[in-house]
């Protein structure tokens, strides 16, 4: 970084800034892998923050962006009682400021035919910073103040969950984040700032704090916005109103009118750079892409919103989202994503951001000559391969915490929740394997009237009988149960040959794993059938959230520490997903057990398909809310007449 930083403006030796960036990520990762384990927190704490300080002061005498020098005439103009949202930087008006060092400023302003587009927080710190000084080193030394924040805030939050102070590196010498906060002086960090604290504030049950945080971090830049109903909760009730407080900060502004939003609007509607997502709407659906685009994005965002508990991965998930669909991503917009990889490290992220040096040939070229042109073959190598990595870390689960680490599993106990299930149970019990690490088998009975408890007892099983209702059984003879691995197979499944060995296999050589599921498919089905297999199995790949038909496991230590499997009628299995979520991580193992299809069979297999779904979304909807599921109801709609 110290050669990338020496070597001047992106205009000059292009090739080999480029080349020095990219290198600065591999020595990055290097530097994390290599990080001495051994050394005292302390000193390794020490030593991370020294290191990150250290890049930033090299960098600060960079050439800047010229996004500064819009920052620093918008907070001269201020200083003088004009308001930037109403007067643009080239208006005639204001040819009387622009005395000494401050017409360069002036003419350094991108788009000065436009009025402010950034937030009042940012304004009116642009206006304190100018007038302490309206220069480019103070204010890029201020915005590195605002990065050493961020710095301090990761400490807090990677020490409350146990991760070393390697991951802190992923921040502190990322070159993406040095080269643009102390190089070019971008105003990004200061809503990673405010957000990354709010997240903090939030985790320590600093309610009013944490809200009033996140609405700086929205008044600071709007992006910040995505992230407010992933960390305002309904059980802060009334305090989520602390959110609200920064509006306030309109108040001097107000006599702009409509003319705050003017500017946005229109970077928004007219600006494409950069993009991915937005661009192939663009070239599949035309004029389409316009509604699309939101309409997808707010899709995206409603599953983060109803499938992840922990509140920092689902704020990293939904500003990734919101990045991949913005029509315009310049490099430094990615700074709001950074802080997030140092607790969820991804390889598609670290090459996106490494993959910006595809950037700097346009950069280069409007700085120097003022065209504004993007490169089509450049953003298909930045962007092909970031998919494709992307879409290969969907089908693993990061482990979002230091966590504990289990010894290898011996014993397994598989478990069968039944009611009236004769017709199929021989068939199951029959396909399990005795011996070898299944230590037990348990028909967890809800009241059986036909002939299940007693085919049951013919095969030699353990029989737990409990009150009606899904989970309920599977609770009670989880409680009864002895392995250290619990297995919970449907009756009316068939568990294939060699699953017991690869479950216990699998989790000896992932000591972090807390459990997973099996791919499903179909006894005997059509195109429907397999087309819904499927959808289970990419839904279990990719979210970690798993439909009791497709087998899933769990270590007992595991289920122990979540108190225990839960006692739901129905939408147990989705429940036990989501909370084994939040300590650690879930292991799809394709090609399991083979299903009935006797429940899609019932009718029209497409109505049936809706019907599950609405559940699904019901069930996951209210949980959101914190509202009670209406379980019976579920039950009933499920299981028809079965009740």
């Amino acid at each position: 970084m110290a050669a990338l930083a020496a070597i001047g403006p992106l205009g000059h030796q292009l090739p080999l800034a480029m080349m020095l960036y990219a290198l600065g990520f591999v020595l990055l990762i290097a530097l994390v892998r290599c990080f001495p384990a051994g050394l005292n927190p302390r000193h390794a704490w020490f030593l991370v923050v020294a290191l990150g300080v250290a890049a930033r002061l090299l960098f600060l005498p960079y050439p800047p962006g010229n996004d500064i020098f819009r920052y620093i005439w918008e907070g001269h103009v201020q200083n003088h009682g004009i308001n930037p949202y109403l007067v643009p930087p080239d208006s005639p008006s204001l040819d009387h400021l622009a005395q000494g060092g401050l017409g360069a400023i002036r003419n350094g302003v991108n788009h000065a035919w436009l009025t402010a587009a950034y937030p009042p927080a940012a304004l009116l710190l642009f206006r304190l910073m100018a007038w302490i000084s309206p220069s480019v080193g103070f204010f890029k030394a201020v915005f590195v103040v605002f990065d050493l924040g961020v710095l301090a805030v990761l400490m807090g939050l990677l020490a409350a969950r146990g991760l070393p102070a390697s991951r802190l590196l992923l921040y502190a010498a990322n070159p993406l984040v040095v080269l643009f906060t102390a190089g070019q002086g971008h105003l990004d960090v200061v809503q990673a700032f405010f957000m990354c604290l709010a997240c903090l504030l939030l985790a320590q049950r600093r309610t009013v704090a944490g809200s009033v945080s996140l609405g700086l971090a929205v008044m600071s830049k709007y992006l910040s916005a995505v992230a407010l109903p992933f960390l305002l909760k309904p059980e802060y009730r009334w305090k989520n109103l602390a959110a609200l407080i920064p509006l306030l900060l309109y108040l001097p502004f107000l006599s702009a009118g409509g003319g705050i939003f003017g500017s946005l609007f229109f970077f928004g509607a007219s600006m494409h750079y950069n993009d991915s997502i937005a661009h192939l709407l663009r070239f599949i659906a035309g004029p389409l892409s316009a509604p699309l685009l939101p309409a997808l994005l707010l899709v995206c965002l409603f599953w983060v919103l109803l499938t992840e508990d922990d509140p920092l991965r689902a704020v990293y998930l939904a500003v990734g989202c919101l990045l991949l669909f913005l029509p315009t991503l310049h490099p430094w917009y990615l700074v709001l994503v950074s802080p997030f990889l140092c607790f969820f490290p991804s390889g598609a992220w670290f090459y996106l951001q490494a993959a910006m040096l595809f950037t700097f040939p346009v950069m280069a070229t409007e700085l120097t000559s003022g065209a504004f042109y993007e490169i089509g073959w450049l953003k298909a190598v930045a962007y092909i391969p970031f998919y494709a990595l992307l879409l290969l870390g969907l089908f693993r689960n990061t482990q979002i915490m230091a966590g504990r680490r289990y010894e290898a599993p011996n014993s397994l106990s598989v478990i069968i929740p039944t009611f009236n299930e004769a017709a199929h149970l021989g068939e199951c019990l029959s396909s399990i394997e005795r011996g070898g690490p299944i230590r037990e088998v348990i028909v967890a009975d809800g009241g059986s009237t036909d002939e299940t408890v007693g085919i049951a007892r013919a095969k030699g099983v353990a029989v737990v009988h409990s009150e009606k209702g899904r989970g309920i059984q599977i609770a009670a003879a989880a409680q009864a149960a002895e392995g250290d691995v619990l297995l919970i197979l449907h009756a009316d499944s068939v568990l294939r040959a060699g699953a017991a060995e690869r479950i216990i296999r699998v989790l000896s050589a992932a000591p972090d794993a807390v459990g997973g599921c099996f791919g499903m498919a179909f006894e005997g089905g059509g195109n429907a059938t397999r087309g819904i297999a499927w959808l289970n199995n990419l839904r279990a790949m990719a979210a970690g959230i798993a439909f009791g038909d497709q087998a899933q496991f769990a270590r007992a230590e595991a289920l122990r520490s979540i108190g225990g499997v839960p006692a739901l009628m129905l939408m147990e299995d989705v429940e036990l997903s989501l909370r084994l979520k939040r300590i650690g991580r879930a292991i799809y193992l394709k090609r399991g057990v083979i299903v009935s299809g006797r429940r899609w069979q019932r009718g029209s297999s497409g109505r049936n398909f809706l019907m599950v779904v609405g559940l699904f979304f019901r069930y996951l909807l209210k949980r959101r809310l914190n509202l009670n599921p209406d379980e019976r109801g579920y039950y009933r709609k499920y299981y028809g007449s079965d009740m």
